[in-house]
């Protein structure tokens, strides 16, 4: 009886000692042909072998690795694209010669700028009659703007029926810009049938700086 107890003890003082230092296997790894483990559990596909165990983490990481850096390489491309396309569109609105000819750049370049099927642009200010600008209620248009912010993606439901009122049943995600002009506000919303086209994590300093262009442009104008 003392003998199993004696066991036990000992094999309590291996597991306690292999638990405080886990890389034990790594540094004595001639042990391990030695102890001669099995591959699998008798009656069970359980795989014990602690090789077979590190080299399928080891390369499960490997793949991980890949993935992440591959995601990294495909945001990096994505940024470059989009410096591009907002560089471009900035040398057309700087390029313009009426108001009208900036809202038509913005009507037809920020749809594809941001590859979304529907835009509409609204103003607070009742003076600008300029075809495709719609009339908005100031209060309103503020109410999605506080804090002097630039953009809004916080996908606010009412927002899809206020923005675009014949498309409300289409737009499954969408995103506004807002442009000052003076005391007034122009408002430029854009609408995708994409749920994950916008969502409010989204960077938007890209766009922000394409719309402090406009807002320069506008003012010259004026």
């Amino acid at each position: 009886m003392k003998r199993k107890n004696d066991n036990s003890s000992r094999e309590e003082l291996v597991k306690n000692f292999l638990k405080k230092n886990k890389n034990f296997f790594l540094k004595h790894r001639d042990l391990l042909k030695e102890l001669q483990f099995p591959t699998k559990n008798e009656g069970s596909d359980k795989v014990i072998d602690l090789q077979v165990y590190r080299y399928k983490k080891i390369n499960q990481e490997n793949i991980d690795l890949q993935n992440q850096m591959t995601q990294i390489l495909l945001a990096g491309k994505n940024h470059m694209q989009s410096q591009k396309r907002i560089l471009k569109s900035s040398l057309k609105i700087l390029n313009c010669k009426s108001l009208a000819k900036v809202f038509s750049v913005i009507l037809s370049d920020f749809k594809l700028l941001l590859g979304c099927e529907y835009i509409n642009c609204f103003s607070t200010n009742n003076n600008i009659d300029i075809n495709g600008v719609q009339k908005i209620d100031t209060r309103v248009a503020k109410s999605y703007f506080r804090d002097k912010i630039l953009t809004n993606l916080n996908q606010n439901p009412k927002g899809i029926l206020l923005f675009f009122p014949n498309k409300s049943q289409q737009i499954k995600s969408y995103i506004l810009l807002k442009i000052n002009f003076q005391e007034d506000m122009i408002i430029v919303a854009m609408g995708s049938e994409d749920i994950n086209k916008f969502n409010p994590y989204q960077k938007v300093d890209l766009i922000e700086y394409l719309i402090k262009i406009i807002e320069n442009k506008i003012h010259q104008l004026n």
